[in-house]
């Protein structure tokens, strides 16, 4: 069944987080959605609006990683939505139309460069294992001839490698608990839902 509110997001990960953050937040008739890539969200879209119960959908939140160039990730969402008929706000976390509206999250937030993983970092920097975490990417740094080409997965990789199952992917890591919600960090986010 489709229900009124829909949010897409980019890979497994960000469905797994997400679906851990609205739980904590005791947010229900939320569907999340995973598009497979930022790659795949204009066919999604395609395929979604011709979903028998799509004309019950008022909402659609669609968030998606940076990467390196914000105005770019931005623009790609706008024109996926604008490609299916569905109003593409003007820029983030501004909802706009109706019957759906839509709202458009580009993380980590700001403008910034980056992705899913800087947002969780802010929001590990007190965590004990992070200064570890700090030396050993140092370390790899100074030693390895080819560093990690996305520092911060690398970061987070590391981080999780400091816990009790240390095989987790960030998804299943919020799923365990391993975040702390209340973080600043997560603000953006919490906006997007609480705007749903």
């Amino acid at each position: 069944m489709v229900e009124p509110r829909q949010l897409l997001v980019e890979g497994r990960d960000e469905e797994l987080f997400f679906d851990a953050l609205t739980r904590y937040l005791g947010i229900d008739n939320l569907q999340i959605e995973n598009y497979q890539g930022k790659d795949k969200l204009r066919p999604y879209l395609r395929a979604f609006v011709a979903t028998p119960g799509f004309d019950r959908v008022e909402t659609i939140a669609v968030v998606r990683d940076a990467d390196s160039n914000a105005r770019s990730a931005l623009q790609s969402v706008q024109d996926s939505l604008e490609a299916v008929n569905l109003p593409p706000p003007r820029g983030e976390l501004i909802s706009t139309g109706s019957n759906p509206s839509t709202i458009v999250l580009i993380l980590p937030g700001n403008s910034e460069h980056g992705a899913l993983e800087d947002i969780c970092l802010r929001a590990l920097e007190m965590d004990p294992a992070m200064d570890c975490v700090s030396a050993f990417m140092d370390c790899v740094s100074r030693s390895v001839s080819s560093p990690p080409q996305n520092p911060s997965k690398a970061r987070i990789h590391a981080f999780l490698a400091s816990r009790e199952d240390p095989e987790l992917r960030l998804g299943e890591a919020a799923q365990r608990g391993y975040l702390t919600w209340e973080s600043p960090a997560f603000e953006q986010i919490k906006q997007l839902l609480t705007m749903m």
